[in-house]
């Protein structure tokens, strides 16, 4: 999959509320230091553009012949969050959104 494509596929799934986000602790740690609400992460993932690719595709080693995407924006002013998506049976999995180390 091209990175225009699973752009497209956030952004329907996160129009329509179909999508997967796993609850790491990490992930729950920043929106809490930062005082997210999903609405605040939804914006923000409908506004990840191609130029905000970090990596990918690249194969996930956790589960060989499904690919990562890994973005990294700013979602605030000095702070970068890093955003790690698969598209996976149809629905968009977003597996790490947190503070870039």
């Amino acid at each position: 999959m091209k990175v225009d494509k699973i752009l497209i596929e956030l952004k329907k799934s996160i129009k329509l509320r179909n999508y997967d986000m796993v609850p790491t602790e990490k992930n729950r740690t920043s929106r809490r230091k930062y005082g997210l609400s999903l609405l605040d992460i939804e914006d923000f993932l409908l506004t990840l553009e191609k130029e905000d690719l970090f990596k990918g595709p690249e194969e996930d080693r956790d589960c060989p012949g499904e690919e990562l995407f890994i973005f990294k924006k700013e979602i605030m002013e000095e702070v970068i969050f890093y955003v790690k998506i698969k598209y996976k049976k149809g629905q968009i999995k977003i597996i790490s959104l947190h503070e870039d180390e």
